[in-house]
């Protein structure tokens, strides 16, 4: 058994691997990105003020930095008529409309002109030129782009309309020297080591998730930071959850228990509707409200940093912020739970060996709980190991409303953000935790059944 333990565990690193690349990749694949939003939105605090060719530096020194004007992974597949140099262009938005050029006329060189013209008119476009410069930047409608670029040409600005004489040519010998159907042919590049992928698995493998691209910090300082607030609520819930839900179907199990059945369980029905978000916000304006009844603060860890209190006082601020969030998870995961423990516990009374027991006068209280739950525990040990991720899940909404600083919470702050090696280190962890759940089932099977360990040894 512990040889099969062993495997199963070693089974988890190849998984992470697996999993963790093809979120890498998906993560990379998302529309926009941190530098993006950061550097060169005029309203993007520090760099608001800057002109555009300032914001466009700190864009390019960003993406160099972050290894972002990488190739993505160790090969591509493309189109022949996309250059291996496209991947270095900026901003994202540019990038997107020469490779949409590339495909309709399939002709880089006369895309390449037509981009280079567009940026020669850029440096003296006027502001009252707005809409139609937009257009020649991110527009591919070739019809949109020919009444742009003859806009600009009518300007009264000389330099502007000369400009603009130029982007239109440019656009004619698109479409007049096009290659339609190029685009087609593919084309695999092979780019080596220097890929962000291979930049990204280097430093992890070395026992480094990287370095955020919002705070700047050690990703691992972070997610230590927030994963203890996240395992404390965690842990607390699930075992309030299981020793409810295992004692409400122990208790409803017995005979003389009908009107207990008849409340609880319409109860828990009602109570399982509720959406998580409903009931998190429901329990805040009937527990957390000034004006109704505020027995628990709203949102939060406490006013006070750790250093500053004895360990009984972060204890009790722990608990006093931790409270509604606990409640909250243990009332959205009991009605399954207690549902599902109920229902394996009735099954395993109405098995041959319950039926014995009864025969023999045991009490009904040990029935129940040394014969028919003993039995009951290999399917629940299985509910258990994915009912830990789920949990996981509903932590993240949770931290998310009441403002916990925990994992959920730097998850979502993270996505919102575009900072991916914290979006990675995070999903990194929930994989780990899923794949520990199901190795700790493992061994509870064993522990219930002492015969599986015969059978798999």
């Amino acid at each position: 058994m512990l040889l099969s333990l062993i495997r199963k565990l070693l089974l988890i690193l190849p998984a992470l691997w697996l999993l963790g690349t093809i979120v890498f990749l998906l993560s990379r694949l998302l529309p926009g990105s941190f530098g993006a939003e950061r550097f060169l939105q005029k309203e993007a605090g520090y760099y608001s003020t800057g002109t555009e060719q300032s914001r466009q530096a700190a864009y390019a020194q960003f993406q160099e930095k972050s290894g972002l004007d990488l190739p993505l992974f160790y090969f591509s597949l493309s189109s022949t008529s996309l250059p291996d140099s496209l991947q270095r262009v900026f901003p994202e938005a540019r990038r997107q409309q020469l490779e949409k050029l590339t495909f309709v006329y399939s002709d880089w060189t006369a895309v390449a002109a037509y981009d280079t013209a567009v940026q020669r008119l850029l440096l003296g476009a006027p502001t009252n030129t707005a809409p139609y410069i937009q257009t020649l930047r991110y527009s591919t409608d070739p019809e949109k782009l020919r009444v742009a670029a003859q806009r600009l040409t009518q300007s009264t600005d000389q330099a502007l309309a000369k400009a603009a004489v130029g982007v239109e040519q440019k656009l004619q010998q698109l479409e007049q020297n096009g290659l339609k159907h190029a685009f087609l042919l593919p084309h695999i590049s092979w780019h080596g080591t220097d890929n962000q992928y291979h930049k990204w698995l280097t430093i992890l493998l070395a026992g480094d998730l990287g370095t955020s691209y919002r705070t700047g910090r050690p990703v691992m300082e972070m997610v230590e930071e927030a994963i203890g607030n996240t395992l404390w609520l965690l842990l607390c819930s699930m075992a309030l959850t299981l020793i409810l839900a295992v004692e409400l179907s122990v208790q409803m199990a017995k005979g003389r228990m009908q009107w207990l059945r008849r409340f609880t369980l319409p109860s828990l029905f009602l109570l399982d509707s509720i959406p998580l978000f409903v009931l998190a916000l429901l329990l805040l304006l009937l527990f957390a409200n000034p004006n109704f009844l505020q027995l628990f603060p709203m949102y939060g860890m406490g006013y006070f940093t750790p250093q500053t209190l004895s360990l009984g006082q972060q204890v009790a601020q722990w608990f006093q912020f931790m409270a509604l969030p606990i409640i909250c998870l243990v009332l959205a995961n009991l009605p399954y739970m207690a549902n599902q423990c109920y229902t394996l516990l009735q099954a395993s009374m109405q098995q041959d060996y319950t039926r014995t027991a009864r025969a023999k006068g045991l009490p009904e209280q040990q029935i129940i709980r040394k014969h028919a739950f003993r039995n009951a525990l290999i399917p629940l040990i299985t509910i258990v190991s994915d009912f830990l991720p789920a949990l996981v899940d509903g932590a993240f909404i949770i931290e998310t409303i009441f403002a916990i600083p925990g994992v959920g919470r730097l998850l979502v702050e993270s996505v919102l953000a575009r900072d991916y090696p914290v979006l990675l280190a995070i999903v990194l962890v929930i994989l780990f935790v899923r794949m520990v759940a199901y190795a700790l089932a493992d061994i509870g099977y064993v522990l219930a059944d002492p015969r599986i360990k015969q059978q798999v040894a």
